[in-house]
């Protein structure tokens, strides 16, 4: 119960922060234009973990990590506005974590580490990526 608690949160967040609209696409020639955005895991977590994150067309999609590193490339539609990532893990051990790097044109643009809780549990989401 608690695990779909925590995907119905992480879907409902995201699909919060990634609804698009159309919008022209400003293609000025420099990495901020890029629609290629890769994610990375990494981390000691041994629980059950999840990524979240904005898929090519704007919808959600919830896969199951079963071995970290992770890595996920993405290029978006134009019609994308903004993609964001969360994970989220239960079943692990106190202070465990798991670092989210996200990668726009191959050039970092955020880490966010979570840290699992007393129960070995975390959810964490990414800065929003916008186009």
């Amino acid at each position: 119960m608690k695990k779909m608690k925590i995907l119905f949160s992480l879907a409902f967040i995201i699909s919060l922060l990634t609804i698009s609209c159309n919008k022209d696409n400003d293609n000025t020639g420099n990495g901020n234009s890029s629609r290629v955005i890769k994610y990375e895991i990494t981390g000691n977590f041994t629980g059950s973990l999840i990524a979240s994150y904005t898929t090519a067309s704007g919808s959600t999609a919830n896969e199951q990590v079963t071995t970290l590193p992770w890595t996920k490339e993405i290029t978006y539609a134009s019609g994308v506005t903004a993609a964001i990532i969360a994970a989220s893990g239960n079943g692990g051990g106190v202070g465990q974590q798991v670092t989210v790097v996200v990668k726009k044109a191959g050039v970092q643009v955020s880490s966010t580490t979570a840290i699992a809780d007393n129960a070995g549990g975390f959810t964490k989401s990414s800065p929003v990526v916008i186009f």
